[in-house]
């Protein structure tokens, strides 16, 4: 058995996940179980993480944002108590992602000083230098996680962005499907901090005081499920704020419910034919969005706490890559085939 840690931090950026993820056998035989995890809020850190993905700082504040996130990295790894480990995942924080070019930032210094274990980091840029997306990075984890011989899956990310994996029954990695879909959290944490300075609308909870209004939600559904059929990785700059400009003259409350239905309206759109439907991602909390999805529970139900998801599939990756095999799939991120590794860049040997 390997113990495996992968790290995360979202395009939220609310925090520093540490995933512990317990490995049996080897390559795409692997059977992965979540053990633990740990979290680190960015705290004081997010204002200047914000205005790097802005595209607002200076190379100064690029090394300072970087070795917070590193900073923060080793205190959620820290904070794990763990004795042993095999392997550590960094993904770091993506401040910036238009293709050819995604820039996940961290300084992996402390981290490499602590442990004394194979660490690697970036697991993007490879796929990015064959002409691929360097996203969605995490279906062929989904698939080692989440797959079933009878029953075909969704598993629906709620995170910045809504991102969904789509695992036929009984299927081969290369029958898996995995895409951005549209905005998600970005988007609704904007309106929240432009328009009631708060940093979100927790649990969704002015949402469901709101009035959803049918023409915007056309409106909004129609650019939302735009940002799908353009079939590219989501960035940093498609958190289409510009929404709430167009509609000053509604309440913010009915803003906001107009934006979940239209959300809610393109998830179902994308899964009505799946069997089984399960979400993850810091956007099961709002119940405003759980109430417009056709869903059969959280990713919790098949084992992998919703929080966990995405740290638990970078040790995944993390363990794949070590095994050889390549950890983006071709018709997914629309990377050129090769016969060599795409994985990451290994920081430590």
């Amino acid at each position: 058995m390997r113990i495996v840690v992968g790290t995360m931090t979202g395009t939220s950026m609310d925090a520093v996940d540490a995933v512990v993820a317990k490995i049996d056998d080897f390559g795409l035989n692997m059977q992965a179980q979540f053990s633990s995890m740990a979290t680190t809020d960015l705290g004081e850190a997010r204002p200047l993480l914000r205005k790097l993905a802005s595209q607002t700082g200076s190379d100064r504040e690029m090394k300072l944002g970087a070795k917070e996130i590193g900073e923060r990295t080793l205190k959620s790894i820290n904070a794990l108590d763990l004795k042993d480990i095999d392997l550590i995942a960094l993904h770091g924080q993506t401040i910036f992602h238009k293709p050819p070019t995604s820039i996940q930032l961290i300084d992996t210094t402390s981290i490499c000083e602590s442990f004394n274990c194979t660490i690697l980091n970036d697991p993007r840029q490879q796929d990015l230098a064959l002409g691929g997306q360097g996203a969605p990075i995490t279906p062929l984890a989904d698939w080692v996680m989440f797959r079933s011989k009878i029953q075909s899956t969704a598993i629906v990310n709620l995170g910045g962005f809504c991102n969904i994996t789509i695992i036929p029954a009984n299927a081969t990695p290369s029958e898996v499907r995995g895409f951005d879909l549209c905005s998600c959290n970005l988007l609704l944490n904007s309106i929240a901090q432009q328009n009631l300075q708060l940093e979100y609308d927790k649990d969704g909870a002015i949402a469901c005081t709101g009035n959803a209004c049918d023409k915007m939600v056309e409106k909004v559904y129609a650019k939302l499920y735009s940002q799908r059929t353009e079939q590219r990785s989501l960035g940093t700059d498609d958190d289409l704020s510009t929404l709430i400009s167009e509609h000053q003259s509604l309440p913010v409350k009915d803003v906001l419910a107009s934006i979940h239905v239209a959300l809610g309206n393109c998830i179902n759109k994308v899964t009505e034919t799946i069997d089984r439907v399960f979400l993850a991602g810091g956007g099961i909390h709002n119940q405003a969005l759980i109430a417009q999805i056709r869903n059969d529970g959280t990713t919790e139900k098949l084992g992998v706490p919703t929080q966990a998801r995405e740290g638990m599939a970078m040790a995944i990756l993390g363990a794949l890559a070590q095994d050889g095999v390549s950890i983006t799939i071709p018709q997914i991120t629309g990377r050129k085939e090769t016969t060599e590794l795409v994985g990451w860049t290994q920081e430590r040997p």
